[in-house]
């Protein structure tokens, strides 16, 4: 297991990478960016594959029914100062936990998915190819949920899932695209722990 960091140009670089693995490939029609991290890959990723005027890009989240507010002001302190070598080991250390965890408990996300109406009417349409954009797949449960949902209620689609990384061994969906797999964390430029330049 290891952290790399991918910040500034990096992130920005490792998102075009990633656009290129998919576009030797897969011509999406419909590109999803799953909020909140998948949104900032997803736009970098759609900018970076070959443009056509069909392809549409939208950013969806699942609506969880009760979602338990994180005491973060707290957390971000810590983080603020303390050392890269200190922020590795406790992203490693969790990493860990939730591996343990899940193979404890079946890991499972509920919620509600809907989609624009245009969006809605495009998928119904005719047959398209949809790609699934997040920043990772620890347990693999919200990208399960939101393939699982497509597939059952449009017909003729093809979906497929990339990612920045593959963060667990055996997910419950695994990426079809991604730059790292197992056990790979990244630290991205939105993660609580990157440090601030003075």
């Amino acid at each position: 297991m290891k952290v790399v960091s991918l910040l500034g140009s990096a992130f920005a670089e490792s998102c075009r990478l990633l656009a290129q693995k998919i576009s030797k490939d897969y011509n999406p029609d419909l590109v999803i960016g799953v909020l909140t991290g998948g949104g900032y890959v997803g736009k970098e990723v759609f900018s970076s594959l070959p443009h056509t005027e069909k392809r549409l890009y939208i950013e969806t989240r699942i609506q969880r029914t009760n979602t338990k507010t994180k005491e973060k002001s707290i957390i971000r302190q810590i983080f603020k100062y303390s050392p890269i070598f200190l922020l590795d080991w406790m992203r490693m250390l969790e990493a860990v936990i939730l591996e343990q965890k899940a193979k404890r408990k079946n890991p499972k996300r509920e919620g509600v998915i809907s989609f624009p109406q245009d969006v809605d009417s495009l998928l119904k349409s005719e047959l398209k190819n949809v790609l699934l954009i997040d920043d990772a797949i620890d347990s693999g449960a919200t990208l399960h949920l939101l393939k699982e949902y497509l597939e059952k209620h449009y017909a003729n689609i093809v979906v497929k899932i990339a990612v920045i990384t593959v963060t667990t061994p055996n997910p419950i969906v695994d990426a079809d695209y991604f730059l790292f797999h197992d056990r790979v964390l990244v630290r991205f430029p939105w993660s609580n722990d990157v440090k601030m330049k003075k």
